[in-house]
């Protein structure tokens, strides 16, 4: 009896451990506490196996972020967008290397794009007609990390 009530207690333990480290997921939000009716992200994908042995990623409703060392390739996210909409952005990007960030329709037309060989922060605007995008990280011996946030504009 001891030991399932010490099992329980554990679990218990280890439940609000997490709860905590998730409630830290997002502790660089520029856009707190967004409600986007109109803008549903999925991801992270990679066009290819990107090259690093070190990439760690994480989602929610309206943030993506990774880790990277050395690496070079595609990682990209995807958005859907049920109405057209004006799309506010906040990126934060610390980097030794290049990189290039982009949006991108779902017809292959780039709608946004930077090409990066330092850090760079900055929050943007982009019109977004109703459809499907991928927002994509393109390294090339790249270390560091990004920081990607967005809120529909009411």
């Amino acid at each position: 009896m001891k030991k399932i009530a010490l099992i329980i207690a554990m679990i218990s333990l280890q439940s609000c451990i997490t709860v905590k480290v998730n409630a830290d997921v997002d502790s660089n939000g520029f856009y707190r506490k967004v409600n986007n009716p109109n803008i549903k992200s999925q991801g992270t994908f990679f066009d290819k196996r990107v090259g690093d042995s070190k990439w760690s990623n994480s989602n929610g409703d309206n943030w993506t972020k990774a880790k990277f060392e050395d690496a070079s390739g595609t990682s990209y996210i995807k958005l859907k967008l049920s109405k057209s909409l004006t799309a506010n952005f906040h990126s934060d990007i610390h980097l030794k290397g290049e990189m290039i960030f982009e949006i991108v329709d779902q017809h292959k037309e780039v709608v946004f794009n930077r090409k990066m060989i330092n850090s760079k922060e900055e929050n943007f605007t982009v019109d977004l007609p109703k459809g499907d995008y991928e927002i994509r990280w393109n390294s090339t011996n790249a270390t560091g990390s990004y920081f990607l946030e967005w809120k529909e504009e009411k």
